[in-house]
């Protein structure tokens, strides 16, 4: 495990795709780009995410799993769980929203996550953001939480102390998962033993959710379980849409799979 710390960064996650794809020998599994102050970062389908310089941790790491490419799509939540169970280690209340974030127990945002496939599929470059400490003028949007907000004063462990830890456990969470999907071959959707560890820490099952899919359309059901790959399969509430094709979904029993969509938790 190798990191890089950066004084400050447009995108760490853009500046290591760039690297590991030019110079991939250079960027083996686990080694990182680190910092606490970047400039230009994005999230899901490209929004913009910046904090203020010192309250946030931003790492992208190149991940080089044991794993056939089918099964990439899994490490966005692979790598959720293992956050989350670290920070519940500190005493933070986090829970997994799928597919990508993780809040704590008020709904309100604590980290965001991104993978991207590396264009010669040899790996991802999982990008992180973490909230740390915003200090005393607090959240910038009420939407969002820190660390700091869920430990007792003085607690915060260091950036460098907290990013080893996590990916310390997202290198044992990852060799689980991938050892999980060698013993028990074929199809791996939620109820898959290499599943375990996320469905176990996924608050968005059994929960009552919007789902904005690509088109800007809207789904409300309850999400009841994971499908093939990660995906979201969600019970309507409105039946009629299983009778009707609806953009961005497939259709698997009773249930709509979901495969790219933000999900607004409602209530469980």
């Amino acid at each position: 495990m190798t990191i890089t710390w950066l004084e400050q960064a447009d995108s760490t996650q853009e500046q290591l795709i760039a690297q590991a794809s030019a110079q991939p020998d250079r960027w083996p599994h686990l080694s990182a780009l680190a910092t606490l102050d970047q400039r230009s970062g994005r999230g899901r389908r490209g929004r913009g995410w910046t904090t203020a310089p010192g309250t946030a941790l931003s790492v992208s790491v190149v991940l080089r799993p044991d794993l056939p490419v089918e099964h990439f799509s899994w490490v966005t939540l692979v790598a959720a769980a293992a956050t989350c169970a670290e920070l519940r280690s500190l005493g933070v209340p986090a829970q997994v929203k799928w597919p990508n974030d993780l809040l704590a127990e008020d709904g309100r945002k604590l980290c965001g996550i991104l993978a991207s496939v590396l264009p010669d599929q040899s790996g991802i470059v999982l990008g992180l953001g973490l909230n740390l400490d915003f200090g005393p003028g607090g959240a910038p949007v009420p939407t969002a939480t820190s660390v700091a907000e869920w430990v007792p004063e003085g607690t915060v462990p260091s950036a460098p102390d907290l990013l080893d830890a996590v990916l310390g456990a997202l290198s044992e969470r990852l060799d689980d998962f991938s050892r999980a999907v060698r013993e028990h071959p074929g199809e791996v959707d939620g109820a898959h033993p290499a599943a375990a560890g996320v469905v176990g820490q996924l608050t968005t099952l059994g929960t009552e959710v919007t789902v904005h899919l690509p088109d800007e359309s809207r789904l409300t059901g309850t999400a009841r379980a994971l499908g093939p790959g990660g995906t979201l399969l969600v019970e309507p509430a409105d039946r009629g849409k299983m009778e009707t094709a609806v953009p961005g979904t497939t259709r698997r029993g009773d249930l709509l799979e979901v495969s790219a969509a933000d999900v607004v938790h409602l209530r469980r």
